[in-house]
């Protein structure tokens, strides 16, 4: 089956226009970077149905929609990591770059707006840029732009009937060793050779087994370049709550031993929510209102809810249709029923947000 555009002209959606619409998002390319495209076509949809919408200065698509004195925002990213994965939209799947990470949470969370104008609150979908990069230009813009929301759902696919409650942080660390030039058969250490030896102590220390459990730190080595006299990467660190970006500094400088320059380069901390979050709370009921059992997940990757909850002391969770193991696969694909499900859970939440979240103080 082939999708065709999904008409803005539509003035109401139903599934069969929902899922139109998750195909048509998930066809259009939007790599960290180059989202614009997508951007502005998600603005026009919005706009189309009678949502205030527009891009802003950073390349995030807004759209508001309802009205009252309290806002709760619905926000995920509009990137994908780069690769091709072949383009299908049969009768039971989406397949593409991005169906699951994050455009089935991303139109999910659109449609569920649209079609929420009745309640008695003023929603506030956003569609981020560059989420997918290290610095969440996107998702910063928004921290610091726009009026702190009473309520933050974010999309990321935790499974529709999952509700993730935290994340770990990030730190990245970038490392240099230099030493001076010689010939390369000159006896002595290499820059590479002492470089590498240091980075056998760190992974003994880390390595990669903290990326299996939240409670511990986890170490991916990038960006590599090991040559006799300069040499140098990149180590990303996945951090729970507790670790400090200067603790884990100073812990690392001491195994890398002398000679070798660290850096601190980036870091956004971990989060964690109540089970008590009013966001939390109503994505639970509404799963147990759809008929299943809700589970709470902590995840150890990062999300634009490290990103918000720098600043955003607000009630909040993390929730989205989609397998999390489809993240950024050769095969990454979003089963129809479950982005449904999860447009479905996303309706009833904001309707228990609608009668639960109180007024704000005059």
């Amino acid at each position: 089956m082939t999708t065709s555009q999904f008409d803005t002209r539509t003035p109401e959606l139903t599934d069969t226009d929902a899922v139109a619409l998750l195909a048509e998002v998930v066809a259009i390319p939007s790599v960290s970077g180059s989202e614009r495209k997508l951007a502005e076509r998600l603005r026009d949809i919005a706009a189309g149905h009678g949502a205030e919408s527009h891009v802003d200065d950073a390349g995030n698509v807004h759209a508001l929609v309802g009205h009252g004195t309290r806002t709760v925002m619905l926000l995920s990213h509009l990137d994908t990591v780069e690769g091709d994965v072949p383009f299908e939209h049969s009768d039971t799947l989406v397949r593409g770059r991005g169906a699951v990470d994050a455009k089935g949470p991303l139109t999910a969370m659109l449609v569920a707006a649209l079609t929420s104008r009745d309640l008695g609150i003023r929603i506030h979908w956003v569609g981020v840029v560059e989420e997918e990069t290290l610095w969440s230009r996107g998702a910063e813009h928004v921290r610091t732009t726009v009026p702190v929301p009473d309520a933050v759902i974010v999309g990321e696919p935790s499974g529709a009937s999952s509700v993730t409650i935290g994340y770990k942080g990030m730190v990245q660390l970038d490392v240099r060793c230099e030493v001076p030039r010689t010939h390369t058969a000159t006896p002595g250490p290499k820059s590479s050779e002492i470089l590498v030896q240091a980075l056998a102590r760190v992974l003994d220390a880390y390595g990669t087994r903290g990326n299996d459990t939240f409670d511990d730190v986890g170490m991916v080595i990038r960006d590599g370049r090991f040559e006799p006299f300069s040499s140098e990467c990149a180590l990303v660190f996945r951090t729970p709550p507790g670790t400090t970006p200067d603790g884990l500094l100073r812990d690392v400088s001491a195994l890398l031993g002398d000679g070798i320059e660290v850096s601190a380069v980036y870091d956004v901390p971990a989060v964690v929510v109540p089970r008590s979050s009013a966001c939390v709370k109503a994505l639970s009921r509404a799963i147990v209102l759809g008929g299943a059992r809700p589970a709470h997940k902590l995840k150890t990757g990062t999300s634009d809810m490290n990103t918000l909850s720098r600043t955003w002391n607000v009630p909040m969770a993390t929730y989205g249709p989609g397998d999390a193991h489809q993240d950024h696969t050769d095969d990454e694909h979003i089963l129809i029923q479950e982005y449904l499900d999860g447009v479905r859970v996303l309706r009833a939440a904001l309707r228990l947000l609608d009668e639960t979240l109180p007024e704000a103080a005059s």
